[in-house]
């Protein structure tokens, strides 16, 4: 292999991590319009469906149908229309076919004529790619201040 074929190869390469990544960075963003607007589907269609949420207070959600109930039932849709799920920022790492980001949600509340901050969480979203398109196969979602937020956050130096 010549020096520019392997440059070549090596380019193709790092273009495709990037992709993978900003497919991931979609994946992550489409959430919170997902959540907020109600669209159940568009929320489950996120998660594998053998998939896991597993978000502090509740029972985890054990695939994307019940991802989908939870943005069906009642506790979500009180939120409704008032609800702003944000995620971010992140640290995103791709290895093969399997792929992690680690860092932050909030959630916020409309009020009246105000806003207030609900929510803040440390996540870890754990992906992986089957068949060619990328899913989430674990999140974990933990209440900044409590120990299990700070070993989600230490699992992003791992």
């Amino acid at each position: 292999m010549s020096d520019m074929e392997a440059r070549i190869e090596a380019l193709e390469r790092k273009v495709h991590i990037l992709e993978d990544a900003l497919e991931l960075q979609g994946i992550m963003d489409r959430y919170g319009p997902a959540v907020d607007s109600g669209d159940a589907d568009a929320a489950a269609d996120l998660f594998w469906d053998d998939g896991v949420y597993d978000a502090e207070g509740v029972a985890p959600m054990m695939g994307a149908e019940a991802v989908r109930a939870m943005v069906e039932g009642p506790a979500h849709q009180g939120l409704l229309p008032n609800a702003a799920h944000t995620v971010g920022p992140s640290m995103l790492r791709v290895e093969g076919d399997a792929a992690t980001a680690t860092g932050y949600s909030r959630v916020y509340l409309r009020e009246g004529e105000g806003f207030r901050l609900w929510r803040v969480a440390a996540n870890r979203w754990e992906f992986e790619r089957r068949g060619g398109g990328w899913k989430v196969a674990r999140r974990t979602n933990r209440l900044i201040g409590t120990k299990d937020s700070h070993e989600v956050l230490a699992s992003a130096s791992r």
